[in-house]
């Protein structure tokens, strides 16, 4: 097998609004130069509440180790939330002002916004864009696509366990009793370690979702998903500090919340109508485990989705958080489903 391309840390400065105040905000961003072909796909993944983009990582090595794939795909863009991963520390001086001024933190539809501005990017001027999105990162793919240009829209859309949720959700989906408890939980949450080492051992010795991540995934979450911060110098060049997420808790909590990620069936309909004109159209790849998407929630996503959905998939052996608990099987799903973006072949309707 040929050398896999290697990612390059790009850092971009988007111009975008938070609430109604325009900002300039920074984009730390993975860049892969896959191929020459000037007709390739352009990959733009985008991560869910809480992580960070090295999570694709173990994900992308998967799905690049397919030499046909690699044939077809001209270059990939992952990149973080405006307040997640590495971003957030780029961006820390701008958040962290707003708090002070008593101004609204970053929602959901300024993160959509800030989508829309990286798309706008003479980076991915011409580009193929085929998205790729993780739990509520599809909520802001749907958002972004009610008010952005033709010209912006993505020639395909991959939504993987999609939390969208519609005005009739009732408070006994276990959407709206998971979105509950995480604004409530991340506020009481542990959010300080003394190093990195004591946080791994914290993730992987409770009764907590990190402990069925992979095990790469999970080393990427510790590196970029936390930041040491210096509390105090100490003599003799020592340093008193502790470990913390990048995402601030209370920046999290209010982004768990059913409203959120909210949409009308109809912005469904037409954000889907929308990539089916431009090309391919959307797939939807679920989670074998109903832990937050039920039977009847994936119905209610299709329904008001016009059932344009091309292709569905399920991923064995996986809960809502696929790309940390399966990143290899993803892979392959996504090798799938490439294939029939670029080539049409196969029954693609209900890869089950």
């Amino acid at each position: 097998m040929s050398q896999l391309p290697l990612p390059e840390r790009r850092v971009l400065s988007l111009h975008t609004t938070l609430g109604s105040d325009p900002v300039e905000l920074k984009c730390s961003t993975l860049y892969y130069p896959v191929s020459c072909a000037k007709d390739g796909l352009t990959l733009v993944f985008t991560h869910g509440i809480a992580s960070h983009k090295e999570q694709y990582d173990p994900t992308i090595v998967r799905l690049l180790s397919h030499a046909q794939t690699r044939a077809i795909i001209r270059d990939i863009w992952v990149l973080d939330f405006p307040n997640h991963g590495q971003t957030a520390l780029l961006n820390r001086p701008v958040l962290d002002a707003r708090k002070a001024a008593g101004k609204a933190m970053c929602t959901t539809a300024d993160i959509a916004l800030y989508l829309q501005a990286f798309l706008s990017t003479p980076s991915l001027k011409s580009s193929t864009v085929v998205g790729v999105a993780h739990s509520g990162s599809c909520t802001l793919w749907v958002f972004a696509l009610t008010s952005m240009p033709p010209s912006l829209t993505p020639f395909a859309l991959i939504m993987v366990e999609p939390t969208l949720m519609f005005p009739s959700l009732t408070p006994t989906d276990p959407r709206a009793i998971h979105g509950a408890a995480n604004v409530r939980g991340c506020l009481a949450k542990r959010d300080r370690w003394t190093e990195r080492e004591a946080l791994t051992r914290w993730l992987v010795g409770g009764k907590g979702v990190w402990r069925k991540w992979d095990e790469r995934v999970l080393s990427g979450y510790v590196k970029y998903g936390f930041e040491e911060v210096i509390e105090s110098e100490l003599d003799a060049g020592k340093r008193k500090s502790h470990v913390t997420p990048t995402l601030r808790k209370d920046e999290e909590s209010p982004l768990y919340a059913c409203l959120s990620h909210t949409v009308e069936p109809e912005s469904l309909g037409r954000a889907c109508r929308a990539v089916e004109e431009a090309g391919r159209g959307v797939h939807v790849v679920w989670a074998e485990f109903e832990e937050f998407i039920s039977k009847t929630a994936r119905k209610e996503i299709l329904d008001a989705a016009e059932h344009r959905v091309v292709s569905q998939r399920t991923i064995k052996g996986a809960g809502h958080l696929v790309p940390q608990e399966k990143p290899d099987a993803l892979g392959e799903a996504l090798v799938e489903i490439l294939d029939e973006i670029v080539h049409g072949s196969g029954d693609t309707k209900a890869k089950m």
